[in-house]
C-alpha cells in the first residue's frame, strides 16, 4: 500500500504549497484559555503536511464563516513539534492542520503516537477539552487508531470524520462486493486490528465515513476501493453513538483531491456543525 500511496503523496506535495513561517517561543508566551472551544484537527494522508489541507480550512473560514482562526503544526519524527501560528482569545472553531515529517514510511499507529503528542501540547497550551477530527486516506486512520488508543484521553475526540481512508488496504479481490456488504472477501491484518480493539471505542463518538467511486468500473475512487474505504462500518457500526456513511459516484470523485470537493466540503461542514447527534442512529449506503 505505501509504494502505491507515495504516488498520491507526491501529487500532493506540489499541491500544497509553501509553509508558514515557524512561530517563536516568545510569540507562544501568554496564550488564551480556550478551554471553551473544540478545535478541528485536519490530518492529511501519504506525502502530505501542514499545507494540504488549505483549501479545505479557506472553505471553512471565508465562504462558511464556520471558523475564524487556524495555526498549522509540523510534528518531527523525534516528536518535536513546529508550530506556525497563534490562536488569539477571539478564536472560534478553531482550526489546527497537522504535518507529519514521515508518512510515507511511518506506520499508522507511529504517526498515532506523533498525533498524540501534538494533541496533549496543545491542550496544555490552549486547554482544550475535546476535539473534533478530519482525516483523508490514511490520515483518517490515524484518527481512527487514536480513536481507539486514545478513547478516553483528554480532550475527547467527539466527532470524527473519515474520506478515503483504507480499513482493508487497497487490493481490488480483498474488496469484492457491493454496497450491501456485511463483510469483506478478505479481512487484511490492517482491518483485523481494528475489528479486534473496536471494543475501545467511545460509545458517544459520532462518526461520518465518506467514500467515492470514479465510476470508471472500478468501483473505487482510482486509489481505495469502495469497500475498503466503508470498512469503517465492520469497525463503527456498533460502537459510536452515531455512524453516518455518504458515497459520491462520479469522475469528480478522485481519491487525490476529494477532500477538496466542495459537495463533500458542505457535508462535513454540516456534520461539524449543524447535525446534532443527539441520539443513536445508523445510517449505511445501500444499492
Amino acid at each position: 500500500m505505501k509504494k502505491i500511496l507515495c504516488s498520491i503523496g507526491l501529487l500532493l506535495l506540489i499541491l500544497a504549497g509553501c509553509g508558514d513561517t515557524e512561530t517563536t517561543e516568545k510569540e507562544m508566551q501568554n496564550l488564551p484559555n480556550l478551554s471553551n472551544q473544540t478545535p478541528l484537527i485536519l490530518v492529511h494522508g501519504t506525502g502530505g503536511n501542514t499545507d494540504t489541507f488549505d483549501s479545505f480550512s479557506d472553505t471553512f473560514i471565508d465562504d462558511y464563516k464556520l471558523s475564524n482562526e487556524r495555526i498549522k503544526l509540523e510534528i518531527g519524527t523525534d516528536g518535536k513539534l513546529i508550530y506556525h501560528g497563534i490562536f488569539t482569545k477571539n478564536a472560534k472553531n478553531p482550526i489546527v492542520q497537522i504535518g507529519f515529517e514521515d508518512s510515507i514510511d511511518a506506520s499508522i499507529d507511529q504517526q498515532t503516537d506523533w498525533l498524540r503528542i501534538a494533541i496533549k501540547d496543545l491542550a496544555n497550551k490552549y486547554k482544550f477539552a475535546q476535539m473534533d477530527g478530519v482525516g483523508h486516506s490514511n490520515g483518517g486512520l490515524v484518527l481512527s487508531t487514536y480513536s481507539q488508543n486514545f478513547a478516553k484521553t483528554r480532550p475527547l475526540l467527539k466527532r470524527l470524520v473519515v474520506i478515503g481512508s483504507p480499513y482493508n488496504d487497497l487490493d481490488e479481490n480483498d474488496n469484492k462486493g457491493d454496497l450491501d456488504f456485511t463483510d469483506v472477501p478478505v479481512t487484511t491484518p490492517l482491518l483485523k486490528s481494528y475489528e479486534e480493539n473496536r471494543d475501545k471505542i467511545n460509545p458517544e463518538l459520532l462518526v461520518l465515513s465518506i467514500a467515492s467511486d470514479i465510476d470508471d468500473g472500478s468501483f473505487s475512487d482510482d486509489i481505495v476501493p469502495v469497500l475498503s474505504a466503508l470498512g469503517s462500518r465492520l469497525i463503527f457500526k456498533d460502537q459510536s453513538k452515531v455512524y453516518l456513511e455518504s458515497y459520491y459516484k462520479g469522475p469528480e470523485y478522485d481519491h487525490r483531491t476529494m477532500f477538496a470537493d466542495h459537495t463533500i466540503q458542505e457535508h462535513v461542514a454540516w456534520f461539524l456543525y449543524t447535525y446534532k447527534g443527539d441520539h443513536q442512529e445508523i445510517n449505511l449506503v445501500n444499492n
